[in-house]
């Protein structure tokens, strides 16, 4: 149980810090977008919550949310967003872990063409949500990007769903 956490906790931090090195960040400066990253925490939330549950979801989120919060901290100068209250993020992503790990039962977790439209209407509905919070308790920021992010996200969830199944030998058919 030990060892299963700490290797979870390991693999978020590492998504953590793919974040902030921008692995595969991309600016389309012709459409003047600033910088395009995929959300590897979200990624890697929606994962855990599809695989292992609502439970692992809730928790999973709420420490990926903190590091998110930290890390839009960090990355202001570069994505021009930023927090207003620390926990914006670990609320969104806990009750997100929460929601797909309820739906993780139902939703075909082994194919991809479901696991690309998911994460690319999660993405989207908690970037939309996490900048209506930003501007409730904030100020509201008209440079914040919600469909790029979402597209990017989306786009490389495959690849990186097929190393994370790898990663923690998951396959079809278990529990």
């Amino acid at each position: 149980m030990f060892l299963e956490i700490s290797v979870i906790a390991l693999g978020m931090i590492i998504a953590y810090f793919m974040t902030q090195v921008p692995v595969l960040a991309l600016n389309f400066e012709f459409m003047n977008t600033g910088v395009i990253y995929p959300d590897y925490l979200l990624m890697y939330l929606i994962f855990f919550a599809l695989y292992r549950g609502e439970f692992a979801g809730i928790w999973l989120g709420f420490f990926a949310g903190l590091l998110e919060d930290g890390a839009v901290w960090v990355l202001s100068d570069a994505t021009r967003e930023y927090v207003p209250v620390i926990g914006i993020h670990a609320s969104i992503y806990s009750l997100t872990g929460f929601i797909l790990g309820k739906m993780n039962r139902i939703f075909d977790r082994y194919n991809m063409a479901p696991i690309v439209l998911l994460v690319l209407g999660t993405t989207f509905v908690v970037r939309l949500l996490t900048w209506i919070l930003q501007g409730v308790l904030g100020e509201m920021n008209r440079n914040f990007v919600l469909v790029g992010p979402a597209l990017y996200t989306a786009l490389i969830s495959p690849i990186f769903f097929t190393v994370l199944s790898w990663l923690y030998r998951i396959r079809p058919g278990e529990p």
